[in-house]
């Protein structure tokens, strides 16, 4: 259990989408969603029989740790849980009877600690995730990358009881009509081309990084295309906030914040080009998401970002800002390339389905529920 976000970030539009994909393949288990009061709605929309809602908890954190620390491991001893999988880092500390399967997402606690808010770099919190990995019977993640990252850090855990389960990319996401585009434009109030980037505002994302390359390029090659950064303010935007609202930014940059999901695949349609400079990420949705669009993508040589973007983006160093002024160029410029990468990046992105990651995520609950061997 965990809370969903009012305004989906990635790990909601993960816990969302393989719900909905499990649901459309298994109708034989039967399955207990334990959820906040206020996510009801979100999660019960076209579930099958088998697929039950139980409301235990409601948002304030508290209440949250009490449901998932005390309700959970007495209901799943009520309704004789076989598989208890807790999809946010943080397994119940009573184990009961069930066998569990933890969700690891990322392991930037740990990397880059200085790039999260103040509980999640926290002793109490690291700890948490720690023991919960070592007392799991089975750990999923999105990548190789958190996969290693996983037994580096944790060395105690058996590299046969991760399992690797990349997530999908929707449906929803394909090149969109001009139509489309043309209304998220108006909506938006976008006269120019742009350049795109998707996220939460936030130091791990590496934006001051993408606004010194765009500032660059404006300066030095007369680009046209403005930039937009959509995506909620997260925390240690400050100078970020300082940087757009300069004299030479503040009519080329454009911060929408939070886009709602279902004009996505329009903001992607319209770009240009999509630059992802992030530091680390455990899957990240965005530049595949984009790719999915027809868009060409501009990302990071490092963490799952190179295991899933590799040949079917530009990727440079998260350090080197003259090299992603140097790639936006090519991309903005070289129509061949750019044909090139729009045609491998929706090749690549088509290999992320959520039935896929329904099925593995299927695989691993039959394998715990069979007995104690992993």
């Amino acid at each position: 259990m965990t809370a969903l976000l009012p305004e989906a970030v990635g790990i909601d539009v993960h816990l969302l989408n393989l719900v909905r994909a499990l649901a459309e393949l298994d109708s034989r288990n039967r399955y207990y969603l334990f959820i906040n009061s206020a996510d009801r709605e979100r999660v019960r929309d076209r579930l099958p029989a088998n697929f039950r809602v139980l409301a235990i908890s409601a948002r304030p954190r508290v209440l949250r740790l009490f449901a998932q620390q005390v309700l959970i491991p007495l209901l799943s001893l009520f309704l004789r849980l076989d598989v208890i999988h807790s999809p946010s880092f943080i397994m119940p500390l009573a184990r009961g009877r069930s066998r569990h399967l933890l969700t690891i997402h990322d392991m930037t606690f740990f990397t880059l600690p200085d790039y999260h808010v103040a509980l999640r770099r926290s002793r109490a919190f690291r700890k948490a995730v720690l023991w919960s990995i070592r007392h799991s019977d089975l750990v999923c993640v999105p990548s190789e990358h958190v996969a290693k990252e996983v037994v580096r850090i944790a060395p105690a855990t058996r590299a046969s009881c991760i399992r690797t389960i990349p997530w999908g990319i929707g449906e929803e996401f394909s090149p969109q009509p001009d139509a489309n585009i043309q209304k998220v434009r108006t909506w938006l109030k976008l006269a120019s081309p742009y350049i795109l980037h998707v996220g939460t505002i936030e130091p791990r994302k590496n934006l001051l990084l993408l606004l010194d390359s765009y500032r660059r390029l404006v300066r030095e090659h007369d680009v046209q295309e403005h930039l937009v950064l959509s995506g909620k303010l997260g925390w240690g935007y400050e100078e970020l906030l300082e940087q757009v609202n300069s004299d030479e930014l503040r009519d080329r940059v454009h911060m929408p914040e939070y886009v709602p999901a279902t004009y996505l695949p329009a903001l992607y349609s319209g770009a240009r080009l999509f630059v992802y400079p992030s530091v680390e990420e455990g899957f990240g949705f965005p530049p595949l998401e984009a790719m999915a669009c027809g868009v060409p993508v501009v990302s990071s040589q490092s963490s799952s970002l190179a295991e899933n973007l590799q040949g079917a983006a530009e990727l440079v160093s998260p350090s080197d800002g003259q090299a992603l002024t140097d790639a936006m160029l090519r991309l903005l410029r070289d129509e061949t390339l750019r044909r090139q990468r729009i045609h491998l990046g929706r090749e690549r992105a088509a290999g992320f389905t959520w039935k896929e990651a329904a099925r593995k995520t299927h695989e691993s609950y039959t394998l715990l529920a069979a007995g104690p061997s992993t």
